[in-house]
């Protein structure tokens, strides 16, 4: 019986520690305030470098785990009225979704996309196998494709 106590005490320990520990952004808190701020701060910047676009994000999912944290919402305009959009790009309005990794310390942006009327993230979690399958949403369209 004390052999078969040890034997599950140990497989236990075992696999906390391999078990992931995940926070979720999603809603700012004390906690996160200060690291999903600066996280979404770089992918405001990023957008509007390319698009010309000054907005903030209604957050839908936001998962972080070890190095890696997934995000995805949607853009609006910061004083809440709609965004205009280039009619001549081929946007879908207003879906925002990003890959981050922490490199020495500091999130950067592995990948993102930004109104795209594609699933451009098919199969992240195959180009990504170091990130947590924890911080996707779902592992079907992650994992699945490429």
């Amino acid at each position: 019986m004390i052999k078969y106590f040890i034997c599950l005490i140990v497989i236990l320990a075992c696999t906390n520690l391999h078990a992931q520990n995940i926070q979720d952004f999603k809603t700012k808190n004390s906690a996160n305030q200060k690291e999903r701020t600066a996280m979404l701060d770089l992918l405001r910047a990023k957008m509007k470098k390319s698009l010309k676009i000054e907005c903030s994000y209604v957050v839908e999912h936001f998962k972080v785990s070890s190095n890696y944290a997934w995000m995805q919402g949607s853009a609006q305009r910061k004083d809440g009225k709609p965004l205009e959009l280039n009619p001549d790009l081929d946007l879908d309005c207003c879906k925002v979704t990003c890959l981050f990794k922490k490199v020495h310390g500091s999130w950067q942006i592995e990948e993102e996309g930004y109104f795209g009327t594609d699933v451009w993230y098919e199969g992240i979690g195959n180009r990504y196998p170091d990130a947590p399958q924890g911080i996707f949403p779902s592992y079907e369209i992650y994992y699945n494709g490429n």
